[in-house]
């Protein structure tokens, strides 16, 4: 099954079109038509999290090739490492404010 395969069924089980999942989740609606078309074989690392966290599967579902899902869980993981890196060096009000953000941004307020 293809990613656009996995998008499509996973929005049909929501009862949802693309439009609304492009409206919901911030990512173009071109990205599909792309996807559809075949012109796109894969998406950004961004882009899959913003897809996965709206449909709760893992990034790498919803994609074609293992190998390239291994990365991105890899890429995700570089990220999560940046972040801790850089809260060593801030203080409690800064990590506050940031807790506080990425609560509202992953939608656990």
């Amino acid at each position: 099954m293809t990613t656009y395969e996995k998008i499509q069924m996973l929005c049909d089980r929501r009862g949802i079109r693309l439009s609304t999942l492009s409206e919901e989740t911030g990512v173009r609606s071109s990205v599909f038509t792309e996807l559809k078309m075949g012109r796109t074989k894969k998406l950004s690392a961004a882009t899959l999290e913003k897809l996965a966290a709206f449909f709760q599967v893992p990034p790498g579902y919803l994609m074609d090739d293992p190998a390239a899902a291994d990365e991105v869980q890899e890429e995700i993981f570089r990220k999560r490492m940046a972040l801790f890196d850089l809260s060593e060096k801030a203080g409690a009000a800064e990590l506050d404010t940031v807790f506080k953000l990425m609560q509202y941004l992953v939608g656990e307020e």
